[in-house]
């Protein structure tokens, strides 16, 4: 029966019903709460029901020996001090109960102080023995969380002594390396770095030996490690020291920066392309912000076809309206007000250049678009067609990556508790997030409670089943959790983090715990992004343009083509690249085009060749801009060649030479003159006898449509406007104009114009060629 209640319940197990009521108001008194039992089987039921802090026993009981209490309380509790209160003298009773894990023995008659002092001795040793138990725990604990931690971290962390030999490392590092924990532990520090680190680490040890203080210490360096089979790869290492009461230790927290060091330097090459190829590109090539109405790039072929600085389109953009021919402005402004709007432009204008001459511009436009689809940069190629010279300008336009300085590790840590009969996915599965983890999503701690709901709530919508799938696959089948996901932060904006973890599970398979790392990849996919956009964004260039645009590397194997190339010579794109001209092209043109390049590369500078090459219609001619690309150590690895197709030029001047001649020979044999009017300048010539027949005196000059209807008779100017509007737009090839001019005698002269329309390859009129014949002249009106 329990008689008592107090901080300290004591199990008397005595069948002398004197000594237990004795000995109950002693304990009384002092404090105790008091249980007795008088038989072996009560105090061993007793022992298995309650807890007790101490037992006071007897081993002579009525039914069977003390001693079987006394084993069954160690069995369950081996700290729990039992003090035998016995009659018995013989050794192997008292000094034998001893041995067998009875705190103290007594004998009876005892003396109270004695046994009261026994008594507080024995529940003092246990409470110590509960604490002890209870601070290995938690140190137990606290070292297994710490062991998980590290060994989940994605860094590969290192720990030495202060001789600089390695005493242990994470499974991050020994994947890093290639070595396993047998082949590391014990080796300096050194057998991880480059051969031409050794000597500066070494120095720096023994300089922090000696006086206690680091050079690098606390800081972040970039230095290259080595592998187990001799490769190396380019690493940052962050370094911290402590000190123990029997040693200092270094830590090294290794991060591998090749795939940065990798983007880095595509970013370089990048802008090192785009700028050889604007050197060389024959069209403008401009950039606008279309929010801000600012011109952000001009090339510097704008000032030899303007005429005009690039320096005053930067202060004045409206100077570039100016410069179009009136006639032109409105139908231009109008187009350019409609590009603000949604990046679409394809017009042709004149311009007016400074010292007066006049140029007809092809100007093309297209929009950049981010990726919620709204127009942020609008960017276009302005060629001078004047002379059918077509240029291209190559786009490359690319962001400077965020430069990784990181003190120390900046991953996050978090280490889950699975519930009791809940499951792991609950939203209560608490778990401990590290400072960091708020720090990256920029949460307090009461805004980010230490459950998984803080961490759940947070997924992006179209991430969450992808990334519980991938926790399920880890707790069930022990797949390797380690994926990238999206994050809502304070700000508003979703993050890219990624993730590692492992989890730990007891006997039954059952997961009970999960620990692991959370590192932020923000900025590496705002990287990839960028470069995806500025590649597309040089395809977009290079597809744009009316010139054949081609890479070769030094080899003459093609590296890089524009879709005009795959469609004027009938080839995929698999059949150009990897591919030399001697296995696309007949030979005696392969040997030609190789020559060419070879001549670039020896000169190390651009050159200008013209080139032929077959086509589905025959032989083209080629006016071939060739200039070599440089890597970053400034030596030539390829050629980039620009190609206008000119065989429709040669084609039309060949054809004005052949009418010349004709010409030439018929006014040697008759009283003919001979004319040319060019539909596209609408500028009209004529020989000195078409002057006399008109009454004028020669002038080897220009005119116009409305200056050749001012010579015509009153009379015949409206039918002769008529005709020659219908000259312009028939399918045919002859025309034939007649009217009267009058003379300054007051006759009339009837003129006869003949000529024969000249087309380009599409079919559209350029020039009319012919002769002009005059009859006898009219007498009266």
């Amino acid at each position: 029966m329990i008689t008592a209640t107090g901080p300290y319940s004591v199990l008397v197990v005595e069948d002398n019903q004197d000594l237990v009521i004795a000995l109950q108001d002693l304990l009384h008194h002092d404090g105790y709460a008091v249980t007795v039992a008088g038989t072996v089987a009560g105090a061993i039921e007793l022992v298995r029901a309650h807890h007790f802090n101490a037992i006071l026993l007897d081993l002579g009981l009525p039914d069977g020996d003390g001693l079987e209490v006394l084993k069954e309380a160690q069995r369950l509790d081996p700290s729990l001090p039992v003090v035998i209160v016995t009659a018995h003298i013989a050794r192997d009773r008292t000094v034998g109960s001893l041995t067998e894990g009875a705190f103290a023995y007594l004998t009876k008659p005892y003396d109270r102080e004695e046994l009261r002092h026994t008594l507080r001795r024995a529940i003092g040793v246990k409470e110590l023995a509960v604490k002890a138990e209870r601070t290995e725990h938690l140190l137990n604990e606290s070292e297994e969380r710490f062991r998980s931690l590290v060994e989940s971290a994605t860094d590969a962390i290192v720990v030495a002594d202060h001789r600089g030999f390695i005493v242990s490392w994470n499974r991050s590092a020994s994947a890093l390396f290639g070595y396993s924990d047998e082949e590391a532990i014990g080796q300096p520090l050194t057998f991880l770095m480059a051969e031409r680190y050794r000597l500066a680490h070494e120095r720096g040890l023994a300089h922090m030996q000696s006086t206690g203080k680091g050079r690098v210490k606390g800081s972040v360096v970039d230095l290259y490690g080595l592998k187990k089979d001799g490769t190396e790869f380019p690493i940052e290492l962050s370094l911290a020291t402590w000190t123990s009461t029997e040693d200092t230790y270094y830590s090294g927290i290794i991060r591998d920066i090749s795939e940065r060091k990798k983007a880095e330097r595509a970013v370089q090459e990048s802008q090192e392309r785009f700028r050889q190829l604007a050197e060389h590109i024959r069209e403008v090539f401009w950039m606008t912000d279309p929010t801000k109405q600012q011109m952000l790039y001009i090339s510097s072929g704008y000032e030899e076809i303007w005429g005009r600085s690039c320096e005053s389109l930067y202060a004045s953009p409206q100077s570039w309206l100016d410069a179009i021919h009136p006639e032109d402005r409105a139908r231009v402004l109008d187009a350019a007000l409609h590009k603000q709007v949604d990046g679409t432009y394809d017009e042709q204008y004149r311009i007016l250049r400074p010292d007066g001459a006049i140029r007809w511009i092809c100007d093309r436009a297209f929009p950049i678009r981010d990726s919620s689809g709204v127009v942020y940069r609008i960017v276009g190629l302005a060629g001078d067609i004047t002379d059918q010279v077509r240029g291209q300008e190559f786009l490359r336009a690319s962001e400077e990556r965020l430069e990784l300085v990181i003190q120390g590790s900046n991953d996050g840590f978090w280490d889950g508790r699975v519930l009791p009969d809940e499951p792991w996915s609950s939203p209560r599965t608490p778990v401990w997030w590290s400072p960091r983890v708020k720090t990256m999503l920029g949460y307090t701690d009461e805004e980010f409670p230490e459950v998984l709901e803080s961490w759940a709530s947070r997924l992006h919508p179209d991430d969450r089943d992808r990334v519980f799938a991938a926790l399920t696959a880890h707790i069930e089948r022990r797949d390797p959790y380690d994926i990238e996901y999206r994050l809502l932060t304070k700000g508003g904006e979703y993050g890219w983090f990624r993730a590692r973890g492992q989890a730990i599970w007891d006997e039954t398979g059952r997961m009970t715990r999960m620990a692991g790392s959370l590192q932020c990849v923000t900025d590496r996919k705002l990287a990839e992004d960028a470069l995806l956009r500025n590649e597309q964004l040089l395809q977009d260039v290079l597809n744009n343009t009316t010139a054949l645009i081609y890479v070769k590397d030094a080899n003459g194997r093609y590296l890089l083509t524009n879709h005009l190339f795959e469609q004027k010579f009938h080839l995929t794109m698999d059949q150009i690249v990897g591919h030399t001209d001697h296995e696309i092209f007949p030979r005696d043109i392969a040997d030609a085009f190789r020559a060419n390049d070879v001549t670039v590369l020896e000169r190390n500078t651009g050159v200008e060749f013209e080139e032929y090459a077959p086509h589905s219609d025959g032989l083209h001619t080629s006016i071939s801009l060739k200039f070599p690309l440089y890597d970053l150590a400034g030596k030539p690895y390829a050629t980039c060649g620009i190609s206008i197709d000119i065989t429709e030029r040669n084609r039309i001047e060949h054809a004005l030479r052949t009418h010349e001649q004709h010409l030439r020979l018929a006014l040697t044999q008759a009283e003919v003159g001979a004319w040319n009017w060019d539909l596209q300048t609408d500028q009209i010539y004529w020989s000195s006898q078409v002057d006399r027949f008109l009454g004028l005196a020669d002038r080897a000059q220009p005119r116009t449509q409305n200056d050749w209807l001012a010579l015509v008779y009153r009379e015949d100017r409206e039918p002769m406007a008529l005709s020659l509007r219908r000259a312009m737009v028939q399918t045919g090839v002859d025309v034939t104009f007649e009217h009267r001019v009058m003379r300054q005698n007051g006759s009339l002269q009837l003129c006869v114009w003949t000529g024969e329309i000249i087309r380009d390859h599409d079919g559209r009129a350029l020039h009319i060629l012919g002769t002009v014949r005059a009859t006898t002249a009219i007498t009266g009106c």
